[in-house]
């Protein structure tokens, strides 16, 4: 101890003063790397929770539809069950209290089970709701005390805005690749060509509440739709993932786009949030060996054919999903020929204005659409250049999905 004393004694002040800055400003960016990387970890805890409680009632509805109103066996339930125990499970894993846990739950469910667990999930939600304001309330205070920091350490306020900017640059990058691949990516379909394009109105993101699907579900036949979900942002994308895996779902029991849509339709006006959210929707089968296809429509924008050079217009065989309880949906038939094509579109495209503001209609739709000749994907991407070039900016979510017949 003395000798360490004795070699203060012998330093300089301003040498004193300049280890003293040194080791500040170390602690000070410490601090600010700290608040910055790690501060926004409970808001994003506080969200997966809401999540998994959402997840849960939605599951959890599904199961007691099935067990109580259709009378599904063991077998049939199982992959219900097994959603609804994962999503009790995943509450527990980011649940910070006892009495934020989930409730426990016995499989099968009774009527008075579902009820305790409904009310339960309902109480659950609330304090979700409370833990996602509170962190973010602390968010906020860490942020502004980096912004603080980082100010006081300018000298190396340059290299920590860079961090951030690359972490928020790759946050970007993985919600738009989560978007692709987890909501909208169409898979493909034995003799058909498929196009498509995915336009988010939410700035910086490619979350929004329209969506396309295409998918497989026996070898021979394939499923596509097209839906436009009330809303923007975040909470019109979690119902979108809802109708994509509620859709296939459904499927594997149905086989007919009518009677798909009309359970669709009676299950989603059980899940839906508020009475003012509604959903349009086109849903299509097509047999990829003879090319006749089957559709119903609940309300959505017209869709359009082209057949030996003409384009007819297909118009709704039901109206909005979400507006009318118990609504039965039809399903009408048609054939393609080879080379022949369907286009489908969220109204973000009809709906778009030019400079003066004039709507392009599905008049317009249909002129470009007799206008352009080329594979499925290049059909989509030209309607969109023309789109562009006519409305400049694109204000609206916008789905379109293209399919060409080639056997």
């Amino acid at each position: 101890m003395q000798a360490a004393l004795s070699r203060l004694r012998g330093v300089s002040p301003g040498t004193l003063y300049t280890v003293a800055l040194a080791s500040g400003l170390v602690l000070a960016l410490v601090w600010a790397l700290y608040l910055s990387y790690w501060g926004g970890i409970d808001v994003r805890n506080a969200f997966d929770y809401q999540s998994a409680i959402v997840a849960a009632q939605r599951d959890a509805e599904l199961l007691e539809v099935e067990q109580n109103d259709r009378k599904g066996l063991p077998p049939q339930l199982r992959p219900y069950e097994k959603l609804l125990d994962s999503d009790l499970t995943r509450i527990d894993a980011v649940a910070v209290s006892e009495t934020q846990r989930a409730p426990v739950f016995h499989f099968p469910g009774t009527v008075t089970g579902y009820q305790r667990l409904d009310e339960r999930l309902r109480a659950l939600e609330e304090l979700g709701r409370r833990r996602f304001r509170d962190a973010a309330s602390s968010n906020v205070r860490t942020r502004d005390a980096s912004n603080v920091l980082f100010a006081l350490v300018a000298l190396l306020f340059t290299i920590v805005q860079e961090r951030l900017r690359r972490r928020i640059e790759e946050n970007r990058t993985l919600v738009e690749r989560l978007q692709r691949a987890f909501i909208s990516r169409h898979g493909d379909l034995p003799n058909v060509g498929v196009g498509s394009v995915l336009i988010s109105a939410t700035q910086g993101s490619q979350i929004g509440g329209d969506l396309f699907d295409v998918f497989s579900y026996d070898g021979r036949l394939g499923a596509f739709l097209v839906a436009d979900v009330s809303g923007k942002g975040i909470d019109a994308a979690v119902d979108t993932a809802f109708i994509k895996y509620a859709i296939r779902a459904l499927f594997s029991e149905r086989s007919d786009p009518g009677d798909v849509l009309t359970r669709f339709a009676a299950i989603y006006s059980h899940n839906a949030e508020s009475d003012d959210t509604f959903v349009v929707l086109f849903l299509g089968v097509i047999d990829t060996e003879t090319g006749a296809v089957r559709y119903a429509s609940a309300g959505h924008e017209p869709a359009w054919v082209r057949s030996a050079g003409e384009v007819r217009i297909l118009a709704p065989t039901g109206p909005l999903i979400g507006v009318i309880p118990d609504t039965h949906y039809e399903s009408h038939a048609f054939t393609l020929e080879p080379g022949d094509e369907i286009l489908i579109s969220t109204d973000g495209l009809t709906e778009s204005r030019d400079a003066r503001g004039r709507l392009l209609e599905a008049a317009g739709v249909r002129a470009w659409f007799c206008e352009i000749d080329r594979d499925a994907q290049g059909t989509a991407d030209a309607i969109v250049q023309r789109l562009r070039k006519r409305s400049r900016r694109i204000d609206d979510d916008l789905a379109i999905l293209v399919l060409r017949y080639e056997p």
